[in-house]
């Protein structure tokens, strides 16, 4: 006897000083034998805690009675499973009810015709994962919302993870993952300098590079990335964000070039002013000497002929520098660029034939109308056909012409396979003046310029000796009011 009493009181010290709330209950049961309730047996000094009533007042009292709120958290529910199908149940259960408020994870086993149930309070655990779950959502929306694209690399460059932005912009859902750093550069060099910034310092701070966008355009951006290492330091990876510079840099172009042709401009209308007085002077002065001679011979009508000729050619130069310096005053409707390009093409065609040249076209079918002055559009488009025209060779010579969409724009791409363009004469084909050709003014892709700056587009020159030019004009959306 005093054994037992001894295991007896063993056994209710060891359940007094558990770190868990244990409760035992027996079940109350109908005239049906169904479950109505279940009455205390037993309740240690945590428990009583956790459900903040004394265990004196528990034991022998009803479940329902004393905390009903047990029936609207499905708790009773599963304890009457417990009961009837005499398996442990684990789960986590917040309790809403009787001021406890509070997460629990609770185990409940099968006892006779009733149950023992543990319990622990796992409420600042739960709010802590609740909280850093939240957190988590919250910068994984701030890194998928982002207007800026953002990447996630392994140690070998390769994406693992990207947002919308970086899809967007640099390739297809579908092969994202499988794609190198390396292959987004335009140029290798530029590549291999990031990557040697980044393994020395851990990180590249407004790395300024061209980018290949999903059509295989340059875009210039400026990356910041850091190399980064995980909690186990074993996971290693790359966090990058991308800044796209295109519209930036548009402005910027933007800016100089209205600059340069005001100046440019000026400087027109000055050196026009100047030049034509005294030219006009030389005109009157020459007809005054024709009249003042009454015969003279051949060779002196020559020296007249010279002179005359030449006055006309640097008015006529005059009239071209004054022409290309001013702004374009358009008469613009809504056109088909597709179909004014291919009417430009029709006047040009006999020079394709007559050297033999091959002409590609590939059109967008689906361009939306712009804005356009058919006439000097036309003026433009024929000055870069033929000079791509003349810079072929007879029979080998391709021109491609091509339309597409990309973001807010509607793009026009001339291209030639002919000798090409320095890489220093580049960056002065817009310039006045300059030209590679014996006879030329070096005015007409001024004029150029200027007729597509009017329809408020862009025009840029790509090109490498021996292989070809490609003029890519961009043109705004027409916006319906």
């Amino acid at each position: 006897m005093t054994s037992n009493r001894s295991t007896h009181e063993f056994l209710h010290s060891i359940l007094q000083g558990s770190f868990s709330g244990i409760m035992a209950f027996k079940s109350i049961r109908n005239e049906n034998d169904d479950i109505v309730d279940f009455e205390w047996t037993f309740v240690n000094q945590l428990a009583s805690k956790l459900v903040g009533i004394p265990s004196d007042e528990l034991v022998g009292s009803r479940l329902l009675d004393l905390l009903p709120g047990n029936k609207e958290a499905g708790l009773f529910d599963r304890y009457k499973e417990v009961v009837e199908s005499r398996k442990m149940v684990t789960f986590e259960q917040f309790y809403p009810g009787e001021e406890i408020n509070k997460w629990f994870k609770i185990s409940a086993v099968h006892l006779e015709d009733g149950f023992t149930v543990n319990f622990q309070d796992i409420s600042d655990l739960k709010e802590a994962m609740i909280e850093s779950e939240s957190r988590g959502k919250k910068y994984q929306k701030l890194f998928e919302e982002s207007l800026d694209p953002i990447f996630l690399a392994d140690e070998k460059f390769n994406v693992m993870e990207s947002n919308d932005a970086f899809v967007k912009l640099f390739s297809s859902e579908k092969n994202l993952n499988s794609s190198s750093l390396d292959s987004l550069f335009a140029l290798t060099s530029d590549f291999e300098k990031f990557h040697d910034e980044i393994r020395k310092s851990g990180k590249v701070v407004e790395f300024e590079a061209d980018l290949l966008n999903q059509l295989g355009k340059k875009r210039p951006c400026l990356i910041n990335c850091s190399h980064l290492i995980g909690e186990n330091d074993k996971e290693k990876f790359f966090l990058g964000v991308v800044r796209d510079l295109t519209k930036r840099k548009r402005a910027e172009r933007e800016l100089i070039l209205a600059e340069k042709i005001s100046m440019t401009g000026k400087l027109s209308r000055t050196i026009g002013h100047e030049v034509r007085n005294p030219l006009t002077n030389l005109g009157l002065a020459l007809d005054q000497l024709k009249d003042e001679v009454e015969q003279y011979s051949a060779d002196v009508e020559i020296y007249f002929e010279i002179i005359e000729r030449n006055l006309k050619r640097i008015n006529n130069l005059i009239n071209d520098l004054l022409d290309s310096s001013k702004p374009k005053e358009l008469k613009l409707q809504k056109k088909s660029l597709n179909e004014v390009v291919q009417s430009s093409i029709a006047l040009v065609r006999d020079r394709l034939n007559l050297r033999n040249l091959r002409l590609e076209e590939n059109y967008d079918r689906h361009l939306t109308e712009c804005l356009i002055d058919e006439d000097q559009l036309k003026v433009a488009l024929l000055n870069l056909m033929i000079n791509a025209i003349e810079a072929m060779e007879d029979g080998k010579g391709i021109l491609s012409v091509k339309s597409y969409y990309e973001e807010s724009s509607i793009y026009l791409e001339i291209e030639d396979n002919g000798i090409g363009i320095p890489k220093e004469n580049l960056t002065k084909l817009f310039q006045p003046f300059f030209t590679s050709k014996k006879e030329g003014t070096g005015l007409g892709l001024v004029t150029v310029q200027n007729i597509i700056q009017s329809h408020r587009g862009e025009i840029q020159a790509e090109s490498e000796v021996g292989k070809g030019t490609r003029f890519t004009m961009s043109f705004p959306i027409l916006v319906e009011d």
